[in-house]
């Protein structure tokens, strides 16, 4: 039974592998609809009438521009990486 399962592990890991490579390519998403709070923040805040605003540094120091987004965040969140 010792001598079986080094075999059966390669044997186990060469048959995922070919399933993995067998497998279809997922096309890309064209458009993410996210509904959130900050973490997912979209950066609409300068076009709305309100006293909370985010055009003012320290957000969107993080971008290349370094001028503020309209995010109440600094950089990228996880939707932009996505």
């Amino acid at each position: 039974m010792d001598a079986c399962s080094p075999v059966l592990l390669v044997v186990g890991a060469l048959l995922l592998l070919l399933l993995g490579a067998s497998a279809p390519t997922a096309s890309a998403a064209r458009a993410f609809f996210v509904f959130g709070d900050s973490l997912v923040d979209n950066g609409n805040n300068n076009y709305l009438m309100t006293t909370a605003r985010a055009d003012a540094p320290p957000y969107g120091i993080d971008f290349p521009t370094h001028m503020p987004t309209g995010r109440f965040s600094n950089g990228l969140n996880i939707p932009d990486i996505i």
